[in-house]
């Protein structure tokens, strides 16, 4: 039987091998199921022009900044690899609950790249702007309604 690593004695005892001076790790791995990998590919590569770190049947691989891997997956593939049964699998919606980010250190920065963006013929979500939360950003959505805020966040 596997062990229920979330259970408050294990979490209370530490006994799920949680080290205290890191309770926030480093994301090091993102991974977006896609629809079609050929278009997001030349999306991220072409139009964004991020540099790709590898490619091979079925995935696509940038390297950011930071170290963090930006992984495009073909979405039946993942749910495959997740271990989904079809039975499982929602119904395809388009907000899909979720947003990535791009943090930079000033709003010039921030509304440089949209300006990029908008060259590039990007579709804006929500133009930049100081935001609730004391910061400054917008979001794009990327070919198949993936949304990416641009941020500037002066407390990080």
């Amino acid at each position: 039987m596997a062990e229920n690593l979330n259970s408050v004695e294990n979490v209370q005892n530490n006994e799920a091998g949680i080290k205290p001076e890191n309770p926030n790790p480093k994301i090091s791995f993102i991974t977006l199921g896609v629809k079609n990998l050929a278009i997001m590919t030349r999306f991220y590569r072409d139009v964004l022009g991020w540099q790709m770190e590898k490619e091979q049947e079925g995935v696509s691989f940038f390297k950011m900044n930071g170290g963090t891997v930006f992984a495009l997956f073909g979405a039946d593939d993942l749910a495959k690899d997740i271990g989904l049964t079809s039975d499982q699998i929602a119904v395809d919606n388009t907000f899909k609950k979720m947003s990535l980010a791009l943090n930079f250190d000033s709003i010039i920065k921030v509304d440089a790249f949209f300006a990029f963006l908008k060259q590039k013929g990007v579709y804006i979500q929500k133009t930049p702007q100081t935001v609730f939360w004391g910061g400054y950003s917008g979001y794009f959505k990327d070919p198949e309604e993936n949304y990416w805020e641009v941020a500037y966040n002066p407390f990080l």
